[in-house]
């Protein structure tokens, strides 16, 4: 777009431009059914807009067609009524000039809910666990409050306690909400709900985890964690703890 504005505007070359008031333009103008964010859609943009640029006044032209976008053909209501090329406009036309452009739907991105638990131990108030993720995967060798993904059905608390007995081998007794921290991954969005937790039963084993300590604040600040998990630790540095 910029190296077109520049060769016709600066120079007088016949060089077309395809911004995105261009784009709609042509989209309507040709009745472009095939998103326009497609690159077979967009090379054929190209051509269009190359084929009917003014050889005489090419700069002036682009302006004009770029204007035209931006003040008549609109993203939403587009003012037909005025505008110079209506009679050649196929979506006016066809009266589906509001579906026009077309673009790829964006993909939906999961959105998911993860319990964690700041658990508790029986006999030593100020400790609690964190375990150690496998080496491998995503956060792979990175301590946290261990938890997971909450399951359809399955209240939060639910979710901890249940993933605590799959992962570690330990019984709890889930209390009171402690914080929630939201994290957004590449492909992927979660909610941390973190709880406090106070350690019922079961010597905790590395069945889905490489490691487990307890610590206390203090000593678990020397702990590699990802974001979310030092914003749990923050918060019980902070006095929110409610056990």
């Amino acid at each position: 777009y910029t190296a077109g504005a520049i060769r016709s505007i600066a120079f007088g070359l016949p060089a077309p431009i395809l911004d995105g008031n261009v784009k709609r333009v042509l989209a309507r103008l040709d009745d472009i059914a095939e998103p326009i964010d497609r690159a077979e859609t967009e090379r054929h943009l190209w051509d269009r807009a190359a084929a009917l640029v003014d050889r005489d006044q090419p700069g002036r032209f682009n302006q004009a067609f770029m204007e035209l976008g931006s003040l008549v053909c609109r993203p939403r209501h587009p003012d037909c009524p005025p505008c110079p090329v209506r009679d050649f406009c196929l979506a006016y036309t066809r009266g589906t000039q509001d579906q026009r452009p077309v673009r790829t739907p964006r993909k939906r991105i999961p959105h998911y809910h993860v319990a964690a638990g700041v658990i508790w131990h029986r006999t030593d108030p100020d400790r609690f666990l964190i375990a150690q993720r496998p080496a491998q995967g995503m956060l792979g060798g990175l301590w946290e409050f261990p938890g997971g993904k909450q399951d359809p059905g399955e209240s939060l608390p639910q979710t901890l306690a249940r993933e605590l007995r799959e992962a570690l081998r330990i019984e709890v007794d889930v209390g009171q909400k402690l914080t929630e921290v939201k994290h957004a991954f590449s492909h992927f969005r979660i909610t941390l709900h973190a709880f406090h937790a106070r350690h019922l039963s079961g010597e905790p084993q590395t069945i889905g985890m490489d490691d487990w300590r307890w610590v206390t604040v203090d000593e678990a600040e020397a702990f590699p964690m990802a974001k979310r998990d030092r914003a749990i630790l923050a918060s019980l540095r902070m006095g929110e703890r409610a056990r």
